[in-house]
């Protein structure tokens, strides 16, 4: 099979298209032939120099394929089902793939394979950083910093579910995107006194935050009430703020969590945004764009659209 590999780290360029085996599922895993992969920040970040495994590798966190021929034992899914999931921070730059069936769920009606890709990594970290982090109850002014971008779109989206008055940050060219997926409040978190805008229209600060991206943890801090709790996924030296409690977290990659988040794709109420289709093997292209910030929504790569079409997904 072909996969996307990095041999060495560094800059976009050192993604290259390699060849390797077709993996055995071992217990508890299945084989999933890969329809499409969604690109995200920590992508980049590995290929930099943040991978601790061996070299070459396929990266890749996040996917949306169709279980194939070869189920290991204990694993309950039927050949043919489409799925999509997280099976880990690398491996779904590739045609084929093994992922725990646990870490798996089937694709909602709704859901195109491109858009489910998109899903896994950032629906995931949204959905429990509002809903077990931070525990978000309808009313709460709730603030997503950085709202326009792979995490930002699907938290906002998310936060309105949950009944939050929602206020969120991002470069003024994308406050309009911000208001079509719910956002009461779009304030601009390039100016300096974006904190004090956000204690303004929260009436003294929000409740609760999940901060998105980390050029805006401090200014988050400046932005929350006293007694307000900040959630954030971001790996980085959190600012030392009396008052409020930081909450650092991890996405779980579990596919019961995408069976939860089932429902609000097939109603309506949950979509992705998708900024750019690649082809995957212009993968380097797709890191290029990742890399300079500012996306609205997610980047993918399309693995496999006529298998994707044939299935209807």
């Amino acid at each position: 099979m072909q996969v996307i590999t990095v041999g060495r780290f560094g800059g976009p360029e050192v993604l290259q298209v390699g060849e390797a085996d077709v993996p055995e599922p071992g217990p508890g895993e299945v084989l999933v032939r890969v329809l499409a992969a969604g690109v995200g920040p920590w992508d980049a970040s590995l290929r930099r120099g943040g991978w601790s495994g061996p070299l070459p590798y396929v990266p890749g966190g996040e996917f949306a394929g169709v279980v194939v021929g070869g189920t290991g034992e204990g694993a309950a899914l039927d050949d043919g089902t489409p799925v999509y999931g997280y099976p880990g921070l690398t491996g779904c730059y590739a045609q084929y793939l093994t992922c725990p069936v646990e870490r798996l769920a089937p694709i909602p009606e709704g859901l195109s394979a491109v858009e489910a890709a998109a899903v896994p990594v950032d629906g995931l970290t949204a959905e429990q950083g509002l809903t077990d982090v931070l525990g978000i109850r309808p009313g709460e002014r709730v603030l997503i910093t950085a709202g326009a971008g792979g995490l930002g779109h699907f938290a906002v989206r998310i936060a309105r579910i949950l009944g939050a008055l929602v206020v969120a940050t991002a470069s003024p060219e994308h406050h309009e995107f911000l208001h079509q997926l719910g956002a009461a409040v779009a304030i601009d978190h390039n100016r300096p006194d974006w904190p004090e805008q956000v204690r303004e229209a929260t009436d003294g600060g929000a409740e609760r935050v999940l901060a998105c991206a980390a050029p805006t943890l401090e200014g988050a801090a400046r932005a929350a009430r006293e007694g307000a709790v900040i959630a954030t996924p971001v790996h980085a030296e959190l600012p030392h703020t009396d008052g409020v409690r930081w909450q650092q977290y991890d996405g779980e990659p579990r596919g019961s969590r995408l069976v939860r988040m089932a429902p609000w794709f097939e109603d309506g109420s949950l979509s992705v945004t998708i900024q750019q289709r690649y082809f995957w093997q212009d993968a380097a292209e797709a890191h290029r764009v990742i890399e300079r910030g500012h996306t609205r929504g997610k980047l993918v790569l399309v693995v496999d659209e006529d298998l994707a079409a044939a299935l209807g997904v």
